[in-house]
């Protein structure tokens, strides 16, 4: 079966055909949102989130996860009409999930960051307990910003051919530094204390994944879902909000994303910046129409204001 229905009626039919056939699901309508994401209506007036899968442990997990938490927060799976949790074809997982008509945030709106915040801490007050055999067992964050580190070196010559040499090692001497910082800190200890307590966290708190329907907020998207310390979710809505908070300290900590006691640790973490290579490095991949200097004077002012913001910090810090 073709990877992508977008512009192909053939792979549209092959597809409708698949899951008659695999599921008991009889589409009358499929629109492609992304590679991996179809809408579907059904022949039953249902409306359906089609999504393809890699690893078939991750699609485990998540269905463990919502088959034992109650919470109205999460758009949880739902069981093809013949009852499978998944369907399998040449080494992809299918699933399917309720479609929520709505508004994606957009960390711009203070309210969208607010509610944001507030709907994040309710997800992990809700689904603290929620325990399940074999966890998945996934490496540090700081260890995956390390990884990224490195794959970031690899476009220094991009950065010497525009003249921007002193913004790269700028952020090169950050990230190893407080890479080297954080993983000091016992996160092994946290990390234990949340399978203990069974507390979880959704891993991608981008805007796009909380959608505002019908006076309530819902969490979507659960790849990254994981037994871990609702600190690290913290960490990244920090990274996240910064931009929009013109990367000033006072209004950041105004939000009291978490208690005083890891004040240092959330900060020390925001500081790598773990975003700016993720980002440069996404931009490259996607081979973007928009010039390359274009992009670098805009990261070199960005960069600006968060060494500011840095500064700032680290004062109220020591």
């Amino acid at each position: 079966m073709s990877d992508s229905i977008q512009g192909d009626e053939m792979n549209a039919d092959r597809l409708s055909s698949f899951l008659l056939k695999n599921g008991g699901l009889k589409p009358v309508r499929l629109t492609s949102i992304q590679e991996h994401v179809v809408y579907i209506e059904t022949n039953e007036g249902e409306r359906l989130i089609l999504k393809r899968h890699n690893n078939k442990l991750r699609v485990e997990q998540q269905w463990h996860f919502f088959e034992q938490q109650s919470s109205s927060i999460p758009v949880s799976f739902q069981r093809f009409p013949n009852q499978k949790q998944f369907l399998y074809d040449n080494g992809r997982y299918w699933t399917i999930s309720p479609y929520i008509h709505g508004r994606k945030l957009n960390y711009v709106f203070a309210k969208d960051r607010k509610d944001a915040l507030n709907v994040l801490k309710m997800f992990h007050n809700d689904t603290k307990g929620v325990k399940i055999r074999h966890p998945l067992i996934k490496e540090m964050f700081y260890v995956k910003w390390h990884k990224r580190l490195q794959k970031f070196m690899y476009t220094e010559p991009i950065f010497k051919e525009y003249r921007f040499n002193p913004l790269f090692t700028d952020i090169v001497q950050t990230a190893e530094k407080y890479l080297q910082l954080v993983s000091a800190f016992n996160w092994g200890e946290l990390h234990d204390k949340a399978r203990q307590l069974g507390t979880w966290i959704h891993g991608d708190v981008a805007a796009h994944n909380f959608i505002r329907s019908s006076g309530q907020i819902h969490l979507i998207d659960f790849d990254l879902l994981s037994c871990a310390p609702p600190l690290n979710d913290y960490i990244q809505i920090g990274q996240r909000y910064l931009p929009y908070l013109n990367w000033d300290l006072d209004r950041l900590l105004s939000y009291k994303i978490v208690p005083q006691k890891t004040i240092k640790p959330w900060l020390y973490s925001i500081f790598i910046p773990s975003d700016v290579m993720r980002e440069w490095l996404y931009f490259l991949d996607s081979n973007s129409e928009r010039p390359i200097r274009n992009y670098l004077e805009e990261l070199e002012m960005d960069w600006l204001k968060r060494q500011y913001f840095l500064k700032t910090a680290r004062k109220m810090l020591n």
